[in-house]
């Protein structure tokens, strides 16, 4: 069975980028643009990790993953994304449970995408 990850981004770009460099794996991958369609897809659904933007509109990255961990599943892990690289909104993110972080932009191989060679 593939691990079921879930992909929150307002940006359909990212997701896009998001998707073709987690294609080789053969995850199953949900997608929500939003965190309230995030926050339906967590309640409905099982998950084995959730990739998270921080800065969208209305539910941001802060507040899903604040509920997430207060009110939810506190056990799935979740990998902010990120265009704020600054060392406080880090501390923030692994201060209301995150698991770790990712600075947009990123490269694919960064953080084990495909490798030429």
């Amino acid at each position: 069975m593939s691990d079921h990850i879930l992909l929150v981004d307002d940006e359909q770009e990212m997701r896009k980028l998001l998707r073709v460099c987690l294609a080789p794996y053969s995850y199953v991958l949900d997608e929500a643009s939003n965190g309230e369609e995030a926050l339906d897809k967590i309640m409905a659904g099982s998950y084995d990790l959730i990739l998270l933007d921080i800065m969208m509109p209305e539910v941001d990255g802060f507040e899903l993953l604040k509920t997430l961990r207060d009110h939810l599943d506190n056990q799935i892990p979740v990998i902010l994304l990120t265009a704020l690289g600054d060392t406080e909104r880090v501390v923030e993110g692994l201060k209301l449970g995150a698991d770790d972080y990712m600075v947009k932009p990123f490269e694919p191989k960064e953080r084990g995408g495909q490798q030429n060679g």
